[in-house]
This record gives structure tokens, C-alpha cells and sequence, in this order.
């Protein structure tokens, strides 16, 4: 394996619909929560773990606002949403949210706005990653890191609205 070639090729190189089940496997095996949202924060992707972290099916969560975000952190998902939606992709080490049974979790969000051929914003990406047991381990840094990673992946290979 040559060390200078990169893992990934470039963006404007893959072939997006052959990277479709790609992803889609990426997606689905990833066990990290991967969920995407429209820019009024409706669910439009929700993974097998988002649903085993936060305890909503997908059937649940697609459609709807983001069920995960109590009542008192409305402000500061407003806040992070529109980070988002200016463009900016960032990661927040702790944000607290709530499980379906109502329980508190620590999560650990790496975001990124989703963009059309054209530039525009149509939606966000969001991986989150629970670290409520991991912040008494010292564990999150790894955490980030691999949330970091995924996203870039997603990043580079996602396709485009209007791609199967």
C-alpha cells in the first residue's frame, strides 16, 4: 500500500451512485447514532443505533422533530442548528439530551451541514456517540476522534438528494 495515496479518493471522482450501498452499509453498521435532520430539525435518517442509544425506532423518529432534545436544551439546539446551516461543521465533546424511557445521556455530536451540488444547505448530519459511561473512563477523546473520522467519510462520499 502506497503511504502518500489517500484512503479515500477524491470527492469529485467517486461514482455516487456505486458509493450508495457503500454508505448505506456505513450507515447501517456503524455503531455510532447517525442521524440527519432538514433545516427545521424533522428527522429524515435515523440508524439502528441511534435507535439502540436513544430507544425511538426509526419509524418513530423519521419524520418528526429530533425526540431527543428535552424541552430545556431548545435554545441550544437552536443555537447549534443554525451553526450548522451557516456552514459550519463542528463537534461538541458534551451535550445532554434524554432517552425514550426518559433517562438522561451525555452525547458527544460531531456535525456538518449537507450540501447540493450547488453549495446550498438542504439538511444536517449529525453523529453522536454516547459518552455518559465514558466520561468516568477518560474515554472521550477516542470517542471524538472516531465520530471525526466517520463523518469525514460521509462527508466526501454522500450523495447528493436525488441519488438512490
Amino acid at each position: 500500500m502506497n503511504a502518500n495515496r489517500p484512503i479515500f479518493p477524491d470527492v469529485e471522482a467517486i461514482d455516487r451512485p456505486a458509493a450508495s450501498p457503500i454508505l448505506a452499509a456505513l450507515i447501517e453498521a456503524s455503531p455510532l447514532a447517525i442521524v440527519a435532520f432538514d433545516p427545521e430539525g424533522v428527522v429524515t435518517m435515523w440508524n439502528p443505533a441511534a435507535e439502540r442509544i436513544f430507544g425511538w425506532s426509526g419509524n418513530e423518529a423519521l419524520g418528526s422533530r429530533l425526540p431527543f432534545v428535552p424541552a430545556e436544551k431548545q435554545e441550544e439546539f437552536l443555537a447549534l442548528r443554525r451553526r450548522a446551516l451557516l456552514g459550519e461543521a463542528f463537534t461538541e465533546p458534551e451535550l445532554h439530551r434524554r432517552r425514550a424511557d426518559g433517562a438522561p445521556i451525555v452525547v458527544s455530536v460531531s456535525t456538518s451541514p449537507l450540501r447540493r451540488p450547488d453549495g446550498t444547505i438542504y439538511g444536517i448530519l449529525s453523529i453522536l456517540t454516547d459518552v455518559t459511561e465514558r466520561k468516568s473512563t477518560g474515554d472521550e477523546e477516542s470517542a471524538r476522534q472516531l465520530a471525526r473520522k466517520v463523518r469525514e467519510v460521509l462527508e466526501s462520499a454522500w450523495p447528493s438528494p436525488g441519488y438512490p
